[in-house]
This record gives structure tokens, C-alpha cells and sequence, in this order.
């Protein structure tokens, strides 16, 4: 049945079942996403191509755009030929994103760029788009899950995983589901299992035929919807149960049955329709089944937390470059590098729930997406420092706020000095006044210090940092001793035990904490689902132990800036070190804590118990928030984004329990919250018993406490929580006027009641699009938003940047009014900027290429980068790299050109007049490799990252291609940062053709040019392959992180 079948059935008349046939596929479980591209997908296109040809009413739906583009890079003549299938309505594309994703751990912002990259993938490739979220196999669903799929235009979503223990059971079969901010969605709940098979006519079915009247008794509407198909290895229903679909469709029973999208229902039924069907207002999370999900695999939460802000930053900056003129906006670079991260947010994925080997990839693809995510950033950063005033008396940095309000908050940067680094440094903010500053360390040139920062909204400030004889002479109320710290706000006392165990709020006077904060070990009991599940019985009983003494005690920092005391305790054979911090005017008590973890069948927990009561605490979802009540058989361990609070029942008083990446609460009682920090379950012998070692390894992550007058909306505990997670970033820069001044503001909200939660360039134009959400749960009338020098024109978009009304403008604002949780996309021309910077400007090098390192799918055996017969996938190489600015040309790729340096010592002459940096765009073949690259005989030392492989790994449990199961085995984690100018997906081989999903990369380096440079003379070391040179006029990366940017 096509998207637009003239014969539309009427369920008002007719009894009609919908029959959706499907094949669900784990990305990756318990196979890697190497079997999914060798077997399992291209099984799935073969199968079900098969039953179109003996089946004429057979319509086949699935998921996950990702999917879609394995296909096409893979399996080229499989793919036209589904191209032919989805334009003829045989093959329905559903779920309209990028993977089936799990909907509690990733941000709301990542759920929707699914859709956004999903459905953008699905309009481009095959002029058709879903209208449903089709998850049949998630462990549970967010209450803003409705509200973001709505906001981007779809209409349904449909589920068959309540069956496995809802914590409300099933509210209805077909019904209306509301998300937090009213929005609704068509919703099937009750389909039956996916894995389904068919063996008799439906047309006649007695239980569909008592299913369908129960729905028209209750709404009107006598309609079914149900799943048949196979799982969880993709492929295809056998042909007989095809054949029973085939009877059923043009069965004679009083079921009308139709083979039909996964979105067709929603297509069919009219808005007067939907208006009778039951409503169910609420998130629909899984008792147990799931509940671990929140936890397990800790690396990839955190790696997914730091890819969703690190992209945000790097969209924001870069948009501020591109409208400057400095930097060009990088729009494929970004799509690629959230393809990439968002795909791994699949619900065995991110979840946890696969084996080792798969991790393997996970961790890996996840550092290449924040490798790519720090280049934009740092590119973009240069170019907008580059408007600025940087002029110093000491070291010029650029501190960027990303956060969409003003704030003054601690920045940390490692200042590398002109000479050795000085005994003592005091720093000067963008309005000339100095600022609490404390040095942390030094060595040679570098120093680590932190300094007070007030910043505007999502901005880019000029700090002048200074070498000095002794530091500023300031009392900011900082205090700390063994075993008390203090500040303006807070009075901090640490017991005997290494447990925080007081926290007087000074300014009010109350006392936050009723028994000290302490890191419980539970017993984790046997289940069948060992990563997926914490029971009931796991969350009340009580711990088996305590993290407690004998503790070390060690004052960290000590300054006008923050003070810090370092706790370290071990037990049970891991190791705690817990640094419990104050800063100036600070008012969260953060505990940054590092565990090394070797403590199996266990449930870690940090354990709040407070000073204030209440049997509901509020819970954020990153889009609005939910009321939960004390933990119950039916909801216990529950998710949340970044912070869960409890105000006092009279409104009086309350507190936050902010996180940087842990998603797993649980509330034991009225006055207690929990947060899980790490799972490593018992096992049993068998299938799931790699899981028994899963996330032994070192952990890093930071909470805090907050306590606040009033209810969270009061305290601005979103803000609080998003300061946490999002800190200021800076940068090094070189000294210059600049025509911005000393700071520049990109974009400003009236109201910290709603805040920019993206700000990027349209996907089809040259726009700018915001999109904000209000955070309150309450109206905000009148909002005004500022962008850059003022907007000039603006239009309402959806959330996947279709068009959707006109908007205000005024006086160079965006106003608009915002209901309670509402997201609002709009597309903005903006106003010239004062002043523009140039862009880099690049040439390239004509090279000496003596060796073939490309090959095309016709003919793998064409090049060999490493000997080994391993080459570059031509289909995957453009002709140009674009690389932050700069443009290296690639050498030719047909059959047996050459188009690669193997550096042998050669001399290549330069025309460098007029350039200031030169580019070299290489790799290495058989590991890392050292060389010397001589501009005028002025020698460079560079390593060369190898061509393939991995650039990271958390603590693996594959080693040597095998699972160890011995924790003292298990590998030490690494990450390898040049930066990546080019990844392809998968590599060629002459001997095993297309290697999937072992990726390859060209690496960026920066070599400067003297002035007036006339040659290049490259490493004598031909395991060094260079495939391009470039010269650039360049000062962007004048600009550098002054920290990592991540880990």
C-alpha cells in the first residue's frame, strides 16, 4: 500500500488491521557492526527483494537511516535496486532516524538531529520521509520523546517492549501518547512480538477480530496494528508466512487487512479521528528491563555526553567564524561527526548491552567524532580570536562561554609562557580589571592556573594573563583545612570517614545534609539480563558495604579561586580518590572522583540523604522534567539527564543533586536520592557471562550538591547543572587589535527562563538556525533573542528544518512567547557584522608522487598503502580535502596512477611569498611513524599517526583479537589526538576486498613556514606516505586549546 493508496479505509465502517513486516536488526549486540555490514544487512535487502517479486501486496518497513547508507557504500547494485522498491511503496523507510536509538540516555538535541539526519537522509536519497519513531526493541521511552518527534513534524510511534514490563502496563493498543509539553503523537503499544511468524489467515482471526471491537467500543475507530517479521539479525520472513499475508490481505473474514508502512495508520487517520482515541499523558519507562541501561558501559556515556556538548560548542562558535568571514562553516565535517556518534546511541549500544568486540568500535568511532568536534571548535575559535582585541601585557586567551546566560565561573587553562613559566601569574579580564587568579602548577614553559571569570552569554572574551613576582592579594572567603572547606556560600565539613558529612548554607542558614553523603556497594543479583537490569531487590536492600576508611587526606588547592580537598580510600579492591571542591561565589560542592574499579557483582551509589523531605522529588529529561515519587516494585532505578531535586514539601527550601554523566537515580526515601555511578553485574555461566568484567577500569566523573530557596526553578538548578557539564573553554592566542573589542556576545536571551539549546547553520541554506526551549514548565511571554549585530528576517521552522510559519522580528530581536517546555526552531538572516576577518587562504604543492596507495571497489588490488595490500577506498576520496581552511588537492586516482609521497628525503620547491604555514596531509603505514620535515633547513620533527586502525580504547577486554576474562588482563586505555583531515569507513584489501568498519585516516599537520621559505625537504622515512601539501596564509591556529578539549 503506497503512501498515498486511493483506497484509504474508513475504520469507522471497517474492522481494519494493520500488518507491519518488519526485520528487526541490532546494530550491534551480541555481534559487532562488522557482521551487520558482511551478513546482515545485505541478507535483509536480498530476502525481503525476493518476497516483492513472488508478492504483490507484501510491503516491507525499516529503520534506521544508518542501515540505508551501509547499503549504498557496500552493496551499490542492491542498493538501486531498493531505490526502485521505495519509489514503487514496496519498501517503506520508518523510524526516521539515523538508528534505533535508546531515548534516556542521549540529549534531547541528539534525538532530534536522529530526525534531522535521519529523515534528511531518507528526502535526499529517495524523495520520501517517515512519519513515525518505530522502536520496537528499546528499553523504555521518555516522556519528551513525543515532544521531540512532534516538534520535527512526525505523527506516530509504535513499540511492542511494554510487554516486558512496563512500570505502567499498557495504556491502551492504539491511542494518543502526550509528551511534556502537550505535544502528541499516534501511538501502537500493544503489536505483538516483532519476531512473529504467520500461519494462518487474519482476516478470520478471532483474538484481532475481539482486539479490534474492544478499540471501537473505546474510541470508534475498529483498527489493529500489529507486528510479524524476524529478529534480531535483520533478514526476511519465510515465504510461507508471506503467503499467509497474501491470503489475509485478499482474505473474505470481517477483518479488512492491510500490508502497510509503520506509518501508515497515522497517515490514513484524519485529525478528527485521532481526536477519540484514548490518551495516556506520561513517560512509559520499563520496570527493570532497561533500568541497568542507565549505567552500564560508563565510557560511552561519558564519550556520548562529551561529543553532545563539544558538538554544541563547535556549532556555536563556528557560526559566529562563518558570519565573521574567518572560517567557513564546516556543515559536512559536523553531519559526519554526529552520523557518527548518534549511531552508537542504538539501544544496545550506548545501553550497554553488547559484547566486548563491539566496544571495540563504539569507543573508537566515539573519539574520532570529538576528534573531528575539537578541530571545527579550535578553527573556529582562531577566526573569531582574530576579531577580537587580544592586546596583552602577558599571554592573550580567548575564554568562550557556550551557555546561552551570563556567568561567573572558575576557568582552567595550562598558559604556555614565552620562556620558563614564572613563580607567580595575575590575570586581567576583557574590561581591563583584574581577577582572582591561583597557580596550580608548572613545568618548563607551561602553567596550569585558574582564574575568576564573569562571561557573557555565548560569548568569546579577551583575558590578559601575566607573568608576576606574587599573586594578587585577595580574601575571597575561601578557607580550607583537613577537614573542612568553606566559602561565601557554604561550610563544608569532611568526617572521619572521608565522607562529607555537614553543609551549612550560610546565606540561609540550613543545614543541606541529614547523615553524610556516602559511595554505597550493593550486591547486584543474578538475572537473566544481567547489563540491561538493577531490581527492586538489588535497590532495597541494604548495602553490602561502604566506601570508608582508613582515608588519606590531602589539601589539594588552596587559593583565592577554588580550594580542594583530595580524599583517597580503597575497597574491596578498587581505589577511590574523591576531590571535594569550593570556588569563589561558586554555589554548587562539587566531588570530582576517580575510581579504579575492580569490584565485580556490584552496583556502586553515591547516596544523598538530606535535610529536606518530600515523597516526589522532580527529575530533568534535558527537555523538561517529571515528578517521581519514592521508589516502588514498578519504578525504582529511573533515568535522568542532568540533575534530580527535592524541595521541601512547603516550597520553602531544597536541593539539587547535579551530574556530569551518570543518567541512573533512585529515591529509597522521602528524603534520600541516589546517584548509580557504576554497574559491573554478576553473571553465570553462558551466553551474558563476558559481562561479569564489564567496566572494570578507571572511571572519572564529577557531581555536585546545590541548595537553593525555594522550588529548582527558583535555585536555577538547570543553569547550575548545565554550568557543571558545560564549563569555559579557552584558548592561547597571539596578540593583536582587533575591531570587536575585547568581547564579543553571539547570541542572548531575555529571560534565563529559555534557553538556545542549538545554534547552527540550516541544512538546505545559508541561515542560521536557533532552536530554544522554554525551561520552567511555565509560560514566557514577550521573550526577546538576540543574535550577532541583530537579525533581519526570520521564519519558523520545525525541528527538522521544514518550514512551518513567519516570525517576528523587531528592533533587530527575535520575540516570540513560549509555552511550558516548549521547543521553537526558527531560521534567522542576521544583520552584517561590524567588521569581517579573512579566511585562511591555501595553495597547493605540487609533489613528487612515487607510489599508488588508492584503490577502487573494481579493482582492490590496484594500490597497497602498506605493503600489505591494504589501500585507500577511492569511491570514499574526494578530489579536494577541506581541512578547517585549509584545501589539499589529491593526487590522481585511476588505475595504477601514483598519488602518494613515500618520503625518501626528497627536496620539493616552495613558492611560499605570501604564506605563513605550510600543511602536510599524511599517514603512516605500519604504525606510527618519526620523521623530520626541513623547510630551509629549519627541521620539524613530527610522528605521523598510522593510516588505520584505532586512535582510542577504554580499558578493553579484547586483547590480541580474544576476550580475557582475567581482570588483571585487561588493556590500558589510550587516545591518540593528531588531527584527523579525513576517516573513511571501511579499507580495501586485495586479499579480503572491502574490510568493514576498519576505518582510515589522514592526518592534518602544521609545519611553520620561515619567511620567504623556498623548499621542503621531506623525512627520510618512507614509511611516512604524504598525499598532499598545501601552503596557507593562516592565522587561525594562531589560536590553540589551552587544555584538552577532551578525554
Amino acid at each position: 500500500m503506497s503512501n498515498d493508496s486511493p483506497s484509504r479505509p474508513d475504520p469507522t465502517k471497517d474492522r481494519v488491521l494493520y500488518v507491519i513486516s518488519t526485520a528487526h536488526l541490532d546494530t550491534q549486540w551480541r555481534w559487532t557492526i562488522q557482521d551487520t555490514i558482511n551478513n546482515l544487512v545485505p541478507a535483509t535487502l536480498r530476502g525481503n527483494f525476493a518476497h516483492f517479486e513472488k508478492h504483490p501486496h507484501y510491503v516491507f518497513s525499516f529503520e534506521g537511516a544508518f542501515r540505508y547508507q551501509i547499503a549504498k557504500e557496500y552493496y551499490p547494485e542492491l542498493y538501486a535496486k531498493l531505490r526502485e522498491y521505495i519509489a514503487q511503496g514496496r519498501w517503506r523507510v520508518c523510524g526516521s532516524s539515523v538508528d534505533a536509538c535508546d531515548t534516556h540516555v542521549p540529549s534531547p538535541e541528539s534525538l532530534l538531529r536522529h530526525v534531522l539526519y535521519g529523515n534528511g537522509f531518507f528526502r535526499r536519497e529517495f524523495g520520501k520521509t517517515s512519519l513515525d519513531i518505530f522502536l520496537p526493541d528499546c528499553f523504555g521511552f521518555g516522556y519528551a520523546l513525543p515532544t521531540v518527534a512532534a516538534h520535527c513534524g512526525l505523527k506516530a510511534f509504535s513499540t511492542q517492549k511494554l510487554g516486558w514490563g512496563s512500570s505502567v502496563g499498557i495504556p491502551f493498543d492504539v491511542g494518543i501518547w502526550v509528551g511534556v509539553d502537550g505535544s502528541s503523537l499516534l501511538a501502537a503499544l500493544n503489536p505483538g512480538p516483532y519476531i512473529q511468524q504467520l500461519d494462518h489467515d487474519l482476516s478470520h482471526d478471532q483474538n484481532w477480530i475481539e482486539t479490534i471491537e474492544r478499540q471501537g467500543k473505546q474510541s470508534g475507530l475498529y483498527v489493529g496494528y500489529k507486528y510479524i517479521g524476524v529478529g534480531d539479525r535483520g533478514g526476511a520472513l519465510d515465504d510461507d508466512s508471506i503467503s499467509w499475508l497474501e491470503r489475509s490481505v485478499t482474505g473474505t473474514g470481517p477483518i479488512r487487512v492491510l500490508s502497510a508502512g509503520a506509518d501508515q495508520l497515522a497517515r490514513d487517520l484524519s485529525p478528527e479521528q485521532l481526536e477519540r482515541l484514548p490518551r495516556y499523558d506520561g513517560e512509559l519507562l520499563l520496570t527493570a528491563h532497561g533500568a541497568g541501561c542507565y549505567t552500564s558501559q560508563a565510557a560511552m556515556k561519558r564519550w556520548n555526553r562529551k561529543n553532545e556538548l563539544l558538538a554544541d560548542a563547535a556549532e556555536r562558535t563556528s557560526v559566529a567564524a562563518d558570519w565573521l568571514g574567518g572560517a567557513p562553516y564546516p556543515k559536512a565535517k559536523l553531519t559526519e561527526a554526529w552520523t557518527r556518534f548518534l549511531w552508537h546511541q542504538f539501544h544496545d549500544d550506548l545501553t550497554g548491552t553488547s559484547i566486548p568486540e563491539a566496544y571495540v568500535f563504539s569507543w573508537n568511532d566515539e573519539v574520532v567524532s570529538l576528534n573531528q568536534f575539537a578541530q571545527v571548535l579550535s578553527s573556529a575559535a582562531g577566526a573569531v580570536a582574530r576579531g577580537l582585541n587580544t592586546s596583552a601585557d602577558g599571554v592573550p586567551l580567548v575564554v568562550i562561554n557556550p551557555l546561552s546566560i551570563p556567568r561567573q565561573d572558575v576557568v582552567r587553562a595550562e598558559v604556555r609562557f614565552p620562556n620558563s613559566a614564572p613563580a607567580a601569574v595575575r590575570v586581567w579580564d576583557h574590561e581591563g580589571t583584574e581577577v582572582p587568579c591561583q597557580l596550580l602548577s608548572t613545568s618548563g614553559d607551561s602553567a596550569t592556573i585558574l582564574f575568576l571569570a564573569d562571561l557573557p552569554s555565548t560569548s568569546f572574551s579577551a583575558y590578559d594573563v601575566r607573568a608576576a613576582a606574587a599573586p594578587l592579594p585577595v580574601d575571597t572567603g575561601l578557607r580550607i583545612t583537613q577537614s573542612e572547606l568553606e566559602n561565601g556560600r557554604y561550610r563544608v565539613r569532611v568526617d572521619e570517614n572521608g565522607d562529607i558529612a555537614s553543609i551549612l548554607d550560610k546565606a540561609e542558614g540550613k543545614e543541606l545534609l541529614s547523615a553524610p553523603i556516602r559511595l554505597e556497594l550493593l550486591d547486584h543479583h543474578l538475572n537473566d539480563w544481567p547489563s540491561w537490569e538493577i531490581t527492586y531487590a538489588d535497590v532495597s536492600a541494604a548495602p553490602r558495604a561502604y566506601v570508608d576508611g582508613p582515608p588519606a587526606f590531602r589539601i589539594a588547592e588552596s587559593g583565592p579561586v577554588r580550594v580542594a580537598l583530595e580524599v583517597t580510600r580503597q575497597k574491596e579492591g578498587s581505589t577511590f580518590t574523591q576531590r571535594i571542591s569550593l570556588s569563589a561565589g561558586s554555589d554548587r560542592v562539587e566531588v570530582e572522583t576517580d575510581v579504579d574499579w575492580k569490584t565485580q557483582a556490584t552496583v556502586l551509589k553515591a547516596a544523598f540523604p538530606l535535610s529536606v523531605a518530600n515523597p516526589n522529588a522532580t527529575y530533568d529529561l534535558g527537555l523538561g522534567t517529571i515528578q517521581r515519587p519514592n521508589n516502588t516494585e514498578s519504578k525504582h532505578e529511573v533515568p535522568a539527564q542532568q540533575w534530580a531535586d527535592i524541595t521541601a514539601a512547603d516550597g520553602s527550601y531544597g536541593m539539587a543533586i547535579l551530574s556530569e554523566s551518570k543518567y541512573g537515580w533512585d529515591k529509597p526515601t522521602d528524603n534520600t536520592l541516589r546517584l548509580t555511578l557504576i554497574l559491573t553485574p554478576k553473571t553465570q555461566p553462558g551466553w551474558l557471562e563476558d559481562e561479569a568484567t564489564q567496566d572494570i577500569g578507571r572511571h572519572r566523573f564529577t557531581y555536585a550538591i546545590q541548595g537553593h530557596r525555594g522550588d529548582w526553578r527558583q535555585g536555577e538548578v538547570v543553569w547550575q547543572a548545565a554550568r557543571l557539564n558545560q564549563p569555559p573553554i579557552p584558548f592561547q592566542t597571539a596578540k593583536h587589535d582587533g575591531p570587536l573589542g575585547k568581547s564579543l556576545s553571539m547570541a542572548h536571551v531575555s529571560t534565563p527562563q529559555v534557553a538556545i539549546r542549538a545554534l547552527k547553520k540550516a541544512e538546505e541554506s545559508n541561515e542560521v538556525v536557533i532552536r530554544l526551549v522554554e525551561l520552567n514548565g511555565q509560560p514566557a511571554a514577550g521573550v526577546a533573542v538576540t543574535v550577532g549585530a541583530g537579525i533581519a528576517s526570520a521564519r519558523e521552522l520545525r525541528g527538522d528544518e521544514e518550514p512551518l510559519g513567519s516570525a517576528t522580528v523587531r528592533d533587530g530581536k527575535l520575540v516570540l512567547d513560549m509555552k511550558p517546555y516548549q521547543p521553537r526552531t526558527f531560521a534567522l538572516k542576521l544583520v552584517d557584522p561590524p567588521a569581517r576577518v579573512a579566511p585562511p587562504r591555501t595553495a597547493p604543492v605540487q609533489l613528487p608522487y612515487n607510489l599508488d596507495v588508492v584503490s577502487f571497489d573494481a579493482d582492490k588490488a590496484d594500490g597497497d598503502f602498506d605493503g600489505e595490500g591494504h589501500s585507500l577506498p577511492a569511491e570514499l576520496l574526494p578530489a579536494t580535502v577541506e581541512s578547517e581552511g585549509v584545501t589539499f588537492a589529491i593526487g590522481p586516482t585511476g588505475p595504477g596512477e601514483m598519488n602518494a609521497v613515500a618520503c625518501k628525503g626528497q627536496t620539493i620547491s616552495l613558492n611560499a611569498a605570501g604564506y605563513n604555514r605550510l600543511y602536510v596531509l599524511a599517514a603512516a603505514a605500519g604504525g606510527d611513524a618519526t620523521g623530520v620535515f626541513s623547510v630551509d633547513g629549519v627541521p620539524t620533527e613530527v610522528t605521523v599517526q598510522e593510516f588505520t586502525g584505532l586512535v582510542a580504547q577504554w580499558h578493553s577486554r579484547v586483547v590480541d583479537g580474544k576476550v580475557v576474562n582475567d581482570i588483571h588482563s585487561i588493556a590500558a586505555p589510550f587516545i591518540k589526538r593528531d588531527p584527523i583531515a579525513w576517516t573513511a569507513s571501511h579499507r580495501h584489501s586485495a586479499k579480503n576486498g572491502n574490510e568493514a568498519h576498519i576505518l582510515c585516516y589522514l592526518y592534518r599537520y602544521c609545519i611553520e613556514l620561515p619567511q620567504g621559505a623556498s623548499s621542503l625537504t621531506l623525512p627520510n622515512n618512507d614509511r611516512i606516505r604524504v598525499m598532499a601539501v598545501s601552503l596557507a596564509a593562516d592565522t587561525n591556529d594562531d589560536t590553540i586549546p589551552a587544555g584538552l578539549l577532551y578525554d
